[in-house]
């Protein structure tokens, strides 16, 4: 049987590693108006940078600011309003003004010997892996965009090579580079060059096809070069005419018959 000393003991203990622990702690009470702030720990402050006078008797909602998703701030109202568990990334604010973002749990506890809920918050600051995440992000767009470069080696005609793969991915990409491209400037011609492409998918003759008439409707001649016997093998199986479409060689064998 456990002593009163022991069990004040236990609780002690556990009041302590709530206080210190590094993740922000919240409990708030429901069943008062507004659902105030009824305990936060040290985490807590050190993250927000609020005090606990300042937060105690305190709806959450001052942690909210302009760049705070509205509809994760409903998320978590409909969970409390029934009772539930809830988890969700969003972004709060400091003191200071400054935002982080706030990888934020929620959960239920009941009290039998209160009959009441209680909500235990349970914040971690992941700004740093969202800011990683977002910058990956951005760095594989890019790669992504260097990836269809269209380069123009003379008037009216530019050049685009295609290295690695091509795939559904790619071929988008192609058509964003495409549109881009013809905002600012009219090619007559537009070499694809492909003598770079370690692989494709079973709709490359497809997607060549769909590229010339893309290039078409803006008044744009696709050119072919560095054609492989299996890139010809699959444009081959594809019952619509391709033979309007200039295949040369290479570049340097297309160049002199394009500025005739």
């Amino acid at each position: 049987m456990t002593t009163p000393e022991a069990q004040d003991s236990k609780w002690s203990i556990l009041n302590k590693a709530l206080h210190s622990s590094q993740s922000g702690i919240i409990v708030t009470d429901p069943s008062l108006p507004d659902n105030p702030i009824i305990y936060l720990n040290q985490g807590f402050s050190l993250m927000t940078g609020y005090k606990e006078e300042e937060v105690l008797g305190e709806n959450c909602r001052f942690l909210q600011g302009p760049l705070t998703n509205p509809h994760h701030v409903d998320e978590i109202r409909s969970a409390i309003s029934r009772n539930q568990s809830v988890s969700v990334t969003l972004v709060n604010y400091r003191k200071d003004g400054s935002f982080f973002h706030n990888q934020l749990t929620i959960d239920p506890t009941y009290i039998e010997e209160e009959d009441k809920y209680y909500f235990i918050g349970v914040q971690k600051d992941v700004t740093i892996e969202i800011t990683a995440q977002e910058q990956l992000q951005q760095d594989l767009e890019e790669v992504e965009r260097l990836s269809t470069p269209i380069v123009p080696i003379e008037e009216g005609i530019s050049v685009l090579p295609l290295i690695g793969t091509l795939n559904e991915r790619r071929i988008e990409m192609l058509f964003n580079s495409f549109t881009a491209r013809n905002t600012s400037s009219k090619d007559r011609y537009l070499i694809l060059d492909v003598s770079g492409l370690a692989q494709f998918n079973d709709s490359f003759g497809r997607d060549i096809l769909n590229i010339y008439n893309w290039l078409k409707l803006m008044g744009t001649q696709l050119v072919l070069t560095g054609i492989s016997p299996d890139m010809a093998i699959h444009m081959s199986t594809i019952e619509d005419d391709m033979s309007f479409i200039l295949v040369y060689q290479s570049i340097k064998d297309a160049l002199p018959k394009l500025k005739l």
